[in-house]
C-alpha cells in the first residue's frame, strides 16, 4: 500500500464531479435496468452545508482518470466500462448499454480519487443472469480493481454490504461527502415486481481504497 497522506480540504471546484453529486436532488435514488430495473429514482441529497465542511483526508488519493476495466477476483468477475452515466432531463439515471459491462456514474469522482465513486451494473436480464448477478457473495476485505485510463489500478477493499427498498435508498450514504477514496457498486436486489417492472431493494457494496498498482502488474 502507498504511503499514507493526511491533509485539510475543503469542498472545491477540483473534484467538480465530486460535487455536483452534493447538489443533486433526487427522488428516492434506486439502480434501474434496462427490463428487469428499467428505472433509477433519485431521492433528497443536502445542498453543502456553511460553512464548507473540513475533512482531514485519511489515505491514498489517485488523480482523477476514467476507469476502464472492472475486477472482483472472487467472483470472476473481469468486464469493461461502458460509456460513462448521467442524468437523464428527467432525473432518472443512465444505466449501462449492456449486461455485461459496467457503468461509472460521472457526476462523481473516478475510482481512486477523494470521494465516494458510484459504479453501476445489471442484476439480470432476459436470459439469465448479467454481470453482478453474484455481487451478494462479497465478503469484508473482499478485493475489487479498477483499471483506469492512465495504466494504473486503483485497490479497494469491501467494508460492507447492504440492502436497502428502493424507497429508502441511502443517498447521503452512498453520495455524500467522505475522506477517504471510496467506491460503491450498486445493483438491483429483493423481489422482481412484474407488473411495476423493477425490483423492491437494491443492493450497495461499500469499499475504500487500500492500494495502486499498474496495468503492468495484473494478475
Amino acid at each position: 500500500m502507498a504511503k499514507q497522506v493526511t491533509e485539510t480540504i475543503t469542498h472545491s471546484s477540483t473534484n467538480r464531479r465530486y460535487k455536483i453529486v452534493a447538489t443533486v436532488v433526487v427522488f428516492g435514488i434506486g439502480v434501474v435496468f434496462l427490463l428487469y430495473c428499467p428505472w433509477w429514482s433519485v431521492s433528497e441529497v443536502q445542498a453543502p452545508p456553511e460553512p464548507p465542511v473540513v475533512l482531514s483526508v485519511q489515505g491514498e488519493i489517485m488523480s482523477e482518470s476514467l476507469p476502464i476495466q472492472l475486477q472482483i477476483p472472487k467472483l470472476d468477475i473481469d468486464v469493461p466500462f461502458s460509456e460513462p452515466l448521467g442524468l437523464k432531463p428527467n432525473q432518472e439515471v443512465e444505466v449501462p448499454n449492456d449486461y455485461t459491462s459496467v457503468g461509472y456514474y460521472k457526476n462523481g469522482p473516478t475510482p481512486g480519487e477523494l470521494g465516494p465513486a458510484v459504479i453501476l451494473g445489471h442484476v439480470d436480464s432476459v436470459s439469465g443472469p448479467a454481470v453482478f448477478f453474484s455481487l451478494g457473495q462479497l465478503e469484508k476485505d473482499d478485493e475489487i480493481r479498477v483499471e483506469r485510463a492512465d495504466g494504473s489500478v486503483a485497490i479497494f477493499a469491501v467494508t460492507k454490504l447492504e440492502r436497502h427498498s428502493q424507497a429508502g435508498f441511502p443517498t447521503k450514504e452512498v453520495y455524500g461527502d467522505i475522506n477517504h477514496a471510496g467506491l460503491r457498486l450498486i445493483t438491483c436486489s429483493g423481489i422482481y415486481i412484474k407488473d411495476a417492472t423493477h425490483y423492491t431493494h437494491n443492493l450497495i457494496v461499500f469499499a475504500e481504497l487500500v492500494g495502486t498498482a499498474s496495468t503492468t502488474d495484473r494478475r
